[in-house]
């Protein structure tokens, strides 16, 4: 199993816990990987990542209409991370 292959079996599963959209054509430079967009509880925000088509049948049952919240709102990889990461520790913590 390669590594993008195990990184959408974690996503499709925090896709199963947390309202979520699969959008294609949501990045014009990647239009054949769409994008998942994950919405965490408020305050947290939004956290994104690009599909693989080879692993889109891990997230057959994510909805891909649009949704207001399910547009870029500009964060960078260190702030999806840190969204995450504030996520896990008010859940667990």
């Amino acid at each position: 199993m390669d590594v993008y292959r195990e990184r959408a079996h974690l996503l499709s599963h925090l896709a199963a816990i947390y309202p979520s959209r699969l959008i294609r054509g949501a990045d014009v430079n990647e239009p054949d990987w769409p994008v998942l967009f994950i919405h965490l509880p408020f305050p947290r925000g939004q956290v994104t990542w690009h599909i693989s088509p080879d692993d889109l049948d891990l997230f057959e049952d994510v909805p891909d209409e649009e949704a207001d919240w399910a547009t870029w709102d500009g964060h960078s990889t260190e702030e999806k991370y840190k969204r995450l990461d504030k996520a896990t520790r008010e859940e667990w913590g």
